[in-house]
């Protein structure tokens, strides 16, 4: 819009210019300035509308201009932000903030794993067509002719008669059939290293009375989901990837998920499918601290077995630690989101 108010500007100079100078140069004409405004009012139409379109041009080329130093500026806070965060201590993220509920001394008495599944299909469809085409075609025809002579010496007669006749028929008849085979494929395959874990434990409560609580985890397929799903959301609300800033936040995108996805889910769930295997008086006791889904059910965050060094499960920390890092560079505060809802989505 701006390139066109600067064409029809140019046109309606020249125009004007033209035609006050061609009047200018009659015979007691007035002054060529008076004729290019007498010729440039004339010509108001296409100096309104190039005005306009000049004016409207201009004020979004500087808002594009102040958007785009905007956006590089932060886009640079932005990647500094992510740097600081990616040189954060894993063990951060999960780490117990006070929000997380903890158990300790539980005993192991049911373990379940359930692994990741992908289904892959296809659908292939083979067509055949016959054309068959018939015809007959019949035709006869007949003459006759007859030739006489009189008697010696006195007449002679010579008759000829021919009779023909000619009959076609033609039946052509033409049948077009077709077959359709469509076979549908489908392959499940399970993901032997992304297991989510199920389990329950039994424990006594603060009046002393025994307890049980259900314990779940994620895979870390699942995990790393949720990871990637919120620098995701952080890189759409500072303007997509297309911008320099949302670019900027989803080109480390693996880098935070390799950084912080957990990496002991699944021999958490050896370790306990092992404790389980053996009497119960023999099983070690087990330390949880989790998030609260509901009565008596917590997403594990990490576990420890029998005292020993703290296993991770899911970083229950790590959307605060992304939004305190990003938040600065931002021309907001970002909240930290609550991954308890991509849980329940079936994460």
């Amino acid at each position: 819009m701006f390139i066109w108010g600067i064409v029809l500007l140019v046109v309606w100079f020249l125009c004007s210019a033209a035609l006050a100078s061609f009047l200018s140069s009659a015979p007691e004409a007035p002054p060529f300035a008076q004729t290019f405004l007498m010729s440039g009012f004339f010509g108001g139409l296409f100096f309104l509308l190039g005005l306009i379109f000049f004016v409207i041009g201009l004020v979004a080329e500087l808002r594009a201009r102040a958007f785009d130093r905007e956006d590089r500026r932060r886009s640079i806070a932005l990647t500094q932000a992510i740097g600081q965060l990616l040189n954060r201590s894993r063990s951060e993220a999960y780490a117990s903030d006070g929000s997380l509920t903890h158990v300790s001394g539980a005993t192991v008495i049911e373990v379940d794993r359930h692994f990741d599944q992908d289904t892959q299909g296809q659908v292939l469809t083979t067509i055949n067509t016959t054309t068959r085409t018939f015809g007959v075609t019949h035709s006869s025809q007949s003459g006759t002719a007859v030739h006489g002579t009189g008697g010696m010496g006195t007449s002679s007669v010579a008759q000829s008669n021919y009779y023909g006749s000619s009959t076609g028929v033609t039946d052509s008849t033409s049948r077009t059939t077709g077959t359709e085979e469509s076979v549908l494929s489908q392959t499940t395959r399970a993901n032997l290293m992304g297991d989510a874990l199920f389990s329950v434990f039994e424990t006594t409560d603060a009046s002393g009375q025994r307890d049980t609580i259900r314990a779940i985890s994620l895979s870390r397929p699942a995990a790393e989901g949720v990871i990637r799903d919120l620098v995701g959301a952080v890189c759409y609300r500072v303007g997509g990837p297309e911008t320099h800033s949302g670019g900027a936040v989803w080109a480390y995108v693996e880098n935070v998920v390799a950084q912080f996805a957990p990496g002991d889910i699944s021999y958490v769930t050896d370790r306990l499918k092992a404790i389980h295997s053996r009497p119960i008086g023999e099983r070690e006791p087990v330390a949880i601290a989790g998030m609260v889904m509901g009565r008596n059910a917590l997403l594990v965050t990490s576990l420890s077995i029998n005292g020993a060094a703290r296993l991770e499960t899911y970083p229950a920390r790590f959307p605060e630690m992304l939004a305190q890092a990003l938040s600065a560079a931002t021309t907001a505060p970002l909240a930290a989101a609550d991954p308890r809802a991509a849980i329940g989505a079936g994460r």
